[in-house]
């Protein structure tokens, strides 16, 4: 009598065509790769239907070699550091000036209603239409963008900092004063903790803001940054420069916006728990 012998199970991996090398773009910890990877696909896709020349439109391959170029030479970093320098700045002075006004005006119920529609006023005037005002006031100079940029994130921090505030119930702090706590004790432990979320909030949609308006700001005021270097790229027809500066823009605001925002979301759910992740 013969025996039956039994075959191990082989695993089947599934094809994946967006496999590469030993990664995918749709799995793991690369799959945020895979929208950037059908835009290049679309973007080199097009320049070859259409025939279109490099005074039209580069190549990838072409935007790497300007970039490099760039990077070799010291160029891409000299302007990097300029608008990083400013956004940073100017993020430092909105939150220093911004959060303080926000808990000012939110903790007083007839301030917040008086100062609503005036704040909304402002967070609708951009801060690019400010810049013929400040270019007259300020010349073509780092002064210059730096109020522009200010001015741009600090307004969306204290409204979101007021509205935050606001929405806290006010037996909260009440509680807390029945108990003998002081004013400090109840911001701290009462609105800070409660009007985070909208410091954050605010906080993201100032840099979102602030950052366009930086890279516009110095397209006009032409000291330094990346806004100038496309700019300047523009006047010698350099596409690949231009769109080589266009991505190292999206590429810093990410990891700014990853380096400041996120660490602090965080230590916020870290602390009081109140951000879901």
């Amino acid at each position: 009598m013969s025996s039956v012998g039994t075959s191990n199970p082989r695993t089947v991996t599934a094809f994946d065509p967006f496999r590469i090398g030993g990664f995918s773009l749709v799995a793991g910890r690369f799959k945020f790769l895979l929208p950037f990877a059908v835009l290049i696909a679309i973007w080199w896709g097009i320049k070859i239907a259409f025939g279109l020349s490099d005074r039209v439109l580069v190549s990838p391959p072409d935007v790497l070699t300007a970039l490099w170029t760039l990077f070799s030479r010291g160029i891409l970093a000299d302007y990097a550091s300029t608008s990083l320098y400013a956004i940073g700045i100017s993020i430092v002075i909105s939150t220093l000036v911004g959060v303080p006004l926000g808990f000012a005006v939110g903790a007083n119920k007839y301030a917040a209603r008086s100062l609503d529609l005036f704040l909304r006023f402002f967070q609708g005037v951009s801060g690019i239409s400010w810049l013929p005002l400040a270019i007259i006031w300020f010349g073509f100079s780092q002064t210059t963008v730096l109020v522009i940029v200010v001015y741009t994130l600090v307004v969306p921090v204290i409204f979101n900092t007021m509205i935050g505030v606001r929405s806290i119930p006010r037996e909260y702090a009440l509680a807390l004063r029945t108990l003998g706590a002081g004013r400090l004790r109840v911001v701290k432990d009462v609105y800070l903790p409660g009007a985070l979320p909208s410091i954050l909030v605010g906080l993201r949609l100032g840099m979102g803001y602030g950052w366009r308006a930086l890279i516009a700001a110095e397209m006009l005021v032409r000291e330094g940054g990346l806004g100038d270097l496309i700019f300047g790229a523009r006047t010698f027809g350099q596409i690949d420069r231009i769109m080589g500066g266009m991505i190292i823009i999206g590429l810093l605001y990410i990891i700014v916006d990853r380096l400041i925002v996120q660490p602090i979301e965080e230590l916020t759910f870290a602390r009081w728990g109140v951000i879901q992740k």
